[in-house]
């Protein structure tokens, strides 16, 4: 189905977003949601980063990871988010990329949207993480979301 910018932007301007609608696009808004990741709105840009997430294809992780390369921290909290949406090897990929992100806050948010998984590769990263990380919330935080996926 083919879709315009015009109908992404639409689903990405309300305060609100309705995601599970947004999601509907699909793939062809993948173009649209890269074009706005490039652009001058960084909280229209964050939505989009967040919706990519959502569509789940390799296109998508592309998105994200434009998204992170601007280094701007809505643009990388939004892809953080974004990885409990993604495949396990996605998920792994963007988690690699922002675990040892300088801000606190991109850290946080990307080990709890991994904390969502079970697999054996996110999970020891996790570990790994409860291990080496600066911040003693987050080893901690690290640390008990290993011990929920033994549950």
């Amino acid at each position: 189905m083919p879709v315009t910018m015009r109908e992404v932007r639409a689903a990405l301007d309300p305060e609100e977003v309705d995601y599970p609608k947004a999601k509907r696009l699909g793939a062809a808004a993948i173009p649209f949601l890269m074009e706005l990741v490039q652009g001058g709105d960084l909280g229209l840009a964050s939505k989009a980063t967040y919706l990519a997430s959502l569509i789940k294809n390799e296109q998508s992780v592309a998105v994200l990871e434009a998204a992170m390369a601007r280094e701007e921290p809505v643009l990388k909290a939004a892809a953080a988010s974004g990885i409990r949406n993604l495949s396990v090897a996605h998920a792994d990929r963007i988690l690699d990329r922002l675990k040892d992100d300088p801000d606190i806050g991109i850290r946080k948010v990307a080990l709890q949207s991994a904390a969502t998984f079970k697999s054996p590769t996110i999970v020891a990263k996790l570990r790994q993480i409860a291990k080496t990380e600066q911040e003693p919330i987050l080893r901690d935080f690290a640390a008990n979301a290993v011990k929920k996926t033994k549950k």
